[in-house]
């Protein structure tokens, strides 16, 4: 309907000003047309100015145009000639005041005495001599010839106006069906998606510049859910991998124990072992109840001014027995004053984290470094060792959950769920920081934390 009304106000008034600058031009030409017979008798009476015969001669032949009607007057309203038949028809009191200015106003219409319409015009005419008596003409031009042009005219339009109403409705009605249709495809494409069917996407193809962005947008919304729906299917999954090994190891060592009696050293070691088992699924549980928390942003964190040298420092100590345990040396290079808003609990659970990677990676006789630098963005923490490394095409992998990288080289024996690094991704993520990792496939792994410094 919009397009229909809007395409239709701009016909109409172009027919309008079409029909106003018609009528316009025939005025005009109707006024010149007067103002040449006032010319003609201005120069007879101003060459003959008694010559009646004559200017009654001049008046009829001016009268053959389409009913065109001429009278002098003195300026006493005193007839001296006119047109046969006027007086009947047009008398002089229908007329508009004459004038003497040098340029003639313009005509005016006037309805004559039978009802008819006339443009008229009156004007001042001076006789050849100073001493003689201006005159008075009168001229007026039938306008029936005008009136049935312009009948015909509006006729036109009228059937014109209804044959363009009746089409601006049709192509309207058309551009807004074209134009409805890719938002019903796209419509249809939303009422498809389920979580068997997020692998479908909305046809970019032929889509008017006006839907391709949004239809763009709703593609990436599509992948987007597509990629959190398979890493929820494959987090489901690992969860049920995980789980399913302590607790057959449980059920396991209780069936084998409660076949036959045992000593009391038996049933310690069996108590020990399922201890053991029962320890791990408490860690693996803390670790998914941490992660989901972390997946919401609003998950509130105790910051305090930190001294992260002195938080290396400690945990440095902590992690020294088990470090000379395994042959490996740790080293701490630090900048003093380093001091920046962190959750101390988290930040020592990041940086353990790694501490406890690097020790599994690194080989007999090797070394791990702690380093502690300032930048312009905040504050650096690179936990650096020289294990075995991680193959490229693992390195975009190793912050997922669960992914735990193909040993490329004598390692430790570990029992880790591939946990580690995806926790420690979501503490510094939760502090507004960035992760890193840098590898060389036998000579080590660079694993690197930022940590925003604190607002003036």
């Amino acid at each position: 309907m919009w397009y229909a009304a809007s395409a239709f106000a701009l016909v109409l008034v172009a027919t309008a000003f079409l029909y106003r600058t018609l009528m316009s031009n025939l005025n005009q030409e109707e006024d010149l047309f007067l103002a040449d017979d006032v010319q003609s008798i201005r120069e007879f009476l101003n060459r003959e100015p008694f010559n009646l015969v004559g200017l009654t001669q001049e008046l009829t032949e001016n009268s053959g145009y389409v009913r065109a009607y001429t009278r002098v007057l003195t300026e006493g309203g005193a007839v001296i000639a006119q047109t046969p038949g006027m007086a009947e028809q047009l008398p002089a009191h229908l007329f508009p005041r004459p004038t003497l200015a040098e340029q003639d106003p313009d005509g005016q219409d006037i309805r004559s005495s039978q009802g008819q319409i006339f443009r008229a015009l009156a004007a001042r005419a001076a006789m050849g001599g100073p001493s003689h008596e201006a005159r008075v003409i009168q001229v007026a031009l039938s306008q029936e010839k005008k009136r049935s042009l312009l009948d015909k005219y509006r006729a036109r339009l009228w059937g014109v106006l209804g044959l363009a109403l009746a089409a601006c409705a049709l192509i309207g009605y058309d551009i807004a069906r074209r134009g409805m249709r890719p938002i019903g495809e796209i419509s249809r494409a939303a009422q498809r998606v389920r979580s068997t069917t997020l692998d479908q996407r909305i046809p970019v193809v032929n889509l008017p510049a006006e839907l391709l962005t949004l239809a763009t947008i709703f593609n990436e919304m599509l992948a987007r859910l597509q990629g959190s729906f398979d890493r929820l299917s494959e987090f489901s999954a690992n969860i049920a991998h995980e789980l399913r090994t302590p607790v057959n190891n449980l059920r396991g060592m209780a069936e084998v124990t409660l076949r036959g009696a045992r000593s009391s050293d038996e049933y310690r070691e069996t108590l020990d072992s399922c201890l053991e088992e029962c320890v791990r699924l408490s860690r693996l549980i803390d670790s998914l109840l941490f992660l989901a928390r972390a997946e919401q942003t609003q998950m509130p964190i105790q910051r305090e001014p930190l001294d992260v040298v002195e938080e290396l420092r400690t945990l440095g100590d902590f992690y020294e027995a088990a470090a000379s345990e395994a042959g490996v040396t740790l080293t701490l290079f630090e900048e003093p004053h380093l001091v920046v808003d962190l959750d101390r609990t988290l930040f020592q659970r990041a940086a353990g984290n790694l501490i406890t990677n690097a020790l599994t990676a690194t080989p007999r006789g090797g070394a791990i470094t702690l380093k502690a630098s300032k930048q312009s963005d905040g504050v650096r923490i690179d936990v650096e060792d020289t294990g075995c490394g991680i193959r490229p095409e693992q390195l975009p992998h190793v912050f997922d959950r669960f992914y735990r990288a193909q040993s490329v080289g004598p390692s430790s024996d570990h029992r880790g769920v591939g946990l580690g690094l995806a926790i420690v991704k979501s503490i510094v993520t939760l502090h507004g920081g960035s992760t890193a990792i840098a590898s060389d496939v036998g000579r080590g792994t660079r694993v690197t934390m930022v940590f925003p410094s604190p607002s003036p």
